[in-house]
């Protein structure tokens, strides 16, 4: 029995669910003896719809963890079994309330943070145990290095805490648009939150135009207007004769430079000194005041992540960002299909499509397929995301 959504087939694998209205199709051949008839007919084309992006895979509990790194043990798998043993730890340490449940925390990070927890409670035998066995999870899942028995056996005899209680209701994933606002305390900084007239360039090279008119206008009213009357003069006489004596000495003269330029540049230059102040103090503390970080500084894996998204979102290069995640995605998974870096895309659809079940299409769309705009780079993401839970 096959279904869409949440049903299963007879394999017990979840089928990919479909698109809902509005979401990419593809075109496939279809030949007129798919229907019931009594002769042949002619193959036309018919729109396929794709499968839309599959939900969010949620925190297994620590005993399934354990008894999927038992039977990858069983067949020599030591990859995925080291993989699953390191999981079933991590969720056991959470289960038991030493952690907290967290998606964004590394394996280093989870292995420092247990280390010290355990230690303050008295209950760490050997504060090596779980860096060690952290180094060569990072090693085995991102590195592509096969695993051997001994680490297997060595991180078997260090887990003492995959034995846990069920695990609670997994807490909600909040979403960037759905997050409510955090409520200001008395010490944090409230940022201005600008109109969004002020922060178009249009409205800026507008007021520049008017005032480059007004400008012209000005300068124009004074060049064509007529000119003023001259003052009289003393009538022509015999020029005095200089003293015989030295008069005294007064100093320096006392003319200033703005009296000799006309007073329509002494204005307008008052007026845009007056702007560039407003524009600076606007503009200046909008990020807070500005204070130096110790280096080398040290950021946690998730706000890094969050940044680095930011980036790439900002950029809206969907290739690029499209490109990573499948490098990505093809690193983790040709050491557990058996594949090298110089396969060919022929060999990893067949290795790919074997191995999760998944339709040729769905594949092909999820890692070679061009990513034109935003929508079609989240449905690859979920996509790769699925594929992963199934191979993996």
């Amino acid at each position: 029995m096959t279904g869409t959504g949440g049903e299963r087939d007879d394999a017990g694998r979840p089928e990919p669910p479909r698109n809902p209205p509005g979401a990419p199709s593809t075109w496939r051949p279809v030949d007129s003896t798919d229907a019931p008839s009594s002769g042949g007919g002619t193959g036309t084309w018919h729109p396929v719809e794709m499968p839309s992006a599959p939900p969010i895979p949620t925190l297994g509990a620590a005993d399934v963890h354990l008894a999927a790194a038992e039977e990858a043990a069983r067949r020599q798998d030591f990859a995925t079994a080291q993989r699953e043993r390191f999981r079933a730890v991590t969720r056991g340490l959470e289960q038991h309330g030493v952690l907290e449940v967290s998606r964004a925390r590394t394996a280093d990070e989870t292995a420092h943070a247990a280390t010290t927890a355990l230690g303050e409670r008295g209950e760490v035998a050997d504060p090596t145990e779980l860096p060690s066995a952290a180094r060569s999870f990072d090693e085995i899942v991102y590195g592509g290095r096969p695993a051997t028995e001994f680490e297997y056996r060595r991180l078997e005899q260090a887990d003492r805490y995959s034995t846990a209680p069920p695990p609670g209701a997994e807490p909600d994933e909040i979403s960037e648009r759905r997050r409510k606002p955090r409520k200001k305390t008395a010490r944090s900084r409230r940022s201005v939150d600008t109109p969004e007239l002020l922060r178009d360039w249009r409205f800026w090279a507008v007021i520049l135009g008017v005032l480059a008119v007004a400008l012209l206008i000005f300068g124009l009213v004074n060049a064509l207007s007529a000119p003023s009357v001259p003052r009289p003069t003393a009538p022509d006489g015999p020029p005095p004769q200089p003293p015989d004596i030295d008069g005294p000495e007064f100093g320096e003269g006392q003319d200033s430079l703005f009296e000799r330029l006309p007073g329509w540049v002494a204005f307008g230059g008052l007026q845009w000194a007056v702007a560039w102040a407003i524009v600076l103090w606007w503009r200046a503390r909008r990020r807070g005041s500005v204070v130096p970080d110790p280096l080398p500084v040290q950021v946690p894996a998730h706000e890094l992540l969050a940044g680095q998204a930011g980036l790439y979102r900002r950029s809206r290069d969907f290739e690029h960002v499209a490109a990573r995640l499948r490098s990505a995605s093809l690193r983790r998974l040709r050491p557990v299909l058996g594949l090298t870096a110089d396969s060919t895309p022929d060999r990893v659809l067949a290795a790919v499509t074997a191995r999760s079940g998944a339709a040729p299409a769905l594949v092909t769309a999820a890692l070679y397929d061009p990513v034109p705009d935003r929508g079609t780079l989240e449905l690859v993401a979920a996509q790769l995301e699925w594929i992963e839970a199934e191979v993996l």
